[in-house]
């Protein structure tokens, strides 16, 4: 039976490529840096921040950060001491980076984080990032890996974290294609991937069979049982010497998605969402991610369960009629979703949810029956009893007076003459609630 996993973690592939200096980065760090992207990502999509900064400080949920590192683990709780003893470390961390385009040619070395702190008094991490570290790419909206934690925070191997990102980078989005399943990787090279030197690592930095015993074997052993992809490798030798590995990897039989297979559920799961400022970057992401699959459900001024599909050849098209939209059809749609970009990839919403997130912060000038006055409220949720697509289904509304007070009216009228009445600013008096707001 095909294992559930979410993918929780977009890390840009400079991340999953980062060369280490002088200094390992333990077990516990990685576990950290990756908490600390997926703590920011899972902010973002819920709205908790807006944006993060080029330099200097960013705060986050200490709560959100604590599930974010448990998924997955064996373990219930978090060692404090622990805890900051890896935060503190991780400013000793350096990475050396390279650029060469057409502006740029330069190699360098930079830290990630000039101080980390966790503040348990006002339930916050806080970090300062390193001026040369690029934060943009903590919300990747290209070149990234989509990870599980899940699968990462099981293994106990740090060599099975580092060597089952990059293959999953390699693979690809699709596993039904994977772009890549096999590599030959030289022992110098496995070494700057896994942080090996010199000065801590004695045992194996000269013995290559030793290296291979104690970081790659266990690997092996780990990816296999744990996650959903397959490996194996054979030693390439000049002459007695093991210069090269030789991997093999590919996603395991029941984590290939069947192509022909276009139920909901078998769908990707909805993915960190980019704030674009233009559209052609936003239609170039929705292609990359989503081509052949049910992007969004009910856009606004159609049925609340239509399914709309991004099809092979990246045109838009009607799940329920089983043909493309009409061109000026697909324009309203894409206008749509260029303005609500959040709804893209969330496709198991019931219709409450989509008349709700549709409608959602329009007016309404209602007469309020507890002191027989006009008054302007902002429409909160919609919430119909049944999976219909009938206008004349009757609702229930939440809406919000002008000082922040909730009010409900139970079983309003119908969708119609809800949707008659709703503004997108307030120019008008002529539309009336005629209900007791409760």
């Amino acid at each position: 039976m095909k294992k559930k996993y979410d993918l929780n973690l977009y890390k840009h592939n400079d991340f999953v490529k980062m060369i280490q200096v002088k200094k390992q980065m333990t077990f516990q760090q990685q576990r950290i840096f990756d908490t600390i992207l997926s703590t920011v990502q899972e902010m973002k999509k819920s709205g908790s921040i807006l944006d993060v900064v080029s330099e200097g400080d960013l705060v986050l949920e200490l709560t959100t950060f604590k599930e974010q590192m448990l998924k997955g683990s064996k373990i219930k709780k978090i060692n404090r001491a622990e805890l900051e003893e890896a935060l503190e470390s991780m400013v000793d961390i350096k990475f050396k980076y390279s650029i060469k385009n057409n502006e740029q040619d330069e190699i360098g070395a930079f830290v990630i984080f000039q101080t980390a702190v966790i503040d348990f008094n006002t339930n916050e991490v806080k970090v300062t990032f390193g001026k040369n570290f690029r934060t943009d790419n903590l919300l990747p909206t290209s070149n990234y890996t989509a990870l599980s934690l899940e699968y990462l925070n099981i293994f106990s191997s740090q060599y099975a974290r580092l060597l089952y990102q990059y293959f999953k980078m390699l693979i690809g989005k699709d596993n039904y294609k994977p772009f890549r399943t096999d590599i030959i990787l030289e022992i110098d090279f496995i070494k700057t991937l896994f942080g090996i030197n010199e000065i801590e690592h004695k045992g194996y930095w000269n013995n290559t069979s030793n290296l291979i015993k104690n970081t790659i074997e266990p690997a092996k052993k780990q990816i296999n049982e744990f996650t959903d992809i397959s490996m194996d490798f054979k030693k390439i030798k000049k002459g007695a010497r093991i210069f090269a590995i030789a991997f093999d990897f590919s996603p395991k039989a029941e984590f290939v998605k069947e192509k022909q297979n276009n139920q909901i559920d078998d769908q990707i799961e909805q993915m960190f969402i980019p704030e674009f400022k233009t559209f052609k970057s936003f239609k170039a992401w929705v292609v990359e991610n989503y081509l052949g699959n049910i992007i969004a459900v009910g856009p606004i001024n159609w049925k609340t369960n239509l399914q709309v599909k991004l099809n092979e050849k990246g045109y838009l098209y009607n799940v329920f009629s089983n043909k493309d939209f009409e061109p000026d059809d697909a324009i309203k749609i894409w206008e749509w979703l260029f303005q609500n970009q959040h709804r893209v990839g969330y496709i198991n919403m019931n219709r409450s949810e989509v008349l709700t997130d549709n409608y959602k912060g329009k007016y309404i000038v209602a007469i309020d029956k507890e002191d027989n006055k006009r008054k302007t409220f902002i429409l909160q949720s919609i919430k119909v009893d049944n999976e219909g697509i009938s206008d004349n289904d009757i609702c229930s509304i939440v809406v919000q007076n002008d000082i922040g007070v909730n009010r409900s009216v139970d079983n309003y009228g119908t969708l119609s003459h809800l949707k008659r009445l709703l503004l997108d600013k307030i120019d008008t008096h002529d539309n009336i609630l005629e209900a007791q707001l409760a």
